[in-house]
């Protein structure tokens, strides 16, 4: 079953065809929009990049692994993290490259504080 998930903004650019997707409905706690499970929805067939928003075409296994279920087509998107990961077999470890960009966000109008990040990097061509 082939659903589209219609997304406002800019996508993340390392989704990519073949990738594994899974959403999780947001809820609230302490301010903060967050999740505690996550369902797979299915591998992604399609994406489709506009000037504010992208098409993503997943091929899903049931209605079970879509958001709203049976009554997908009604449902905010908005209301929903998506997620995606890499094939395994061909991605086996670390970021690739020279380089990357990260952009952390806060959205919430609360203080909160960053523990630490971290990264694990292998240059592409040695």
């Amino acid at each position: 079953m082939l659903v589209e998930y219609t997304i406002q903004g800019e996508i993340n650019s390392s989704v990519q065809v073949g990738d594994n997707i899974y959403f999780s409905l947001k809820t609230l706690d302490s301010g903060y929009q967050t999740s505690s499970s996550f369902t797979y929805s299915g591998v992604v067939k399609n994406i489709t990049k506009g000037l504010s928003s992208a098409v993503i075409a997943v091929d899903a296994n049931s209605v079970d692994n879509i958001p709203g279920g049976v009554d997908y087509q009604n449902v905010n998107i908005s209301n929903y993290f998506l997620f995606f990961s890499k094939d395994t077999s061909a991605n086996i470890n670390r970021i690739k490259g020279y380089h990357a960009n990260v952009t952390m966000r806060n959205d919430s109008d609360k203080k909160a504080e960053l523990f630490t990040v971290g990264a694990e990097i292998q240059p592409s061509s040695k």
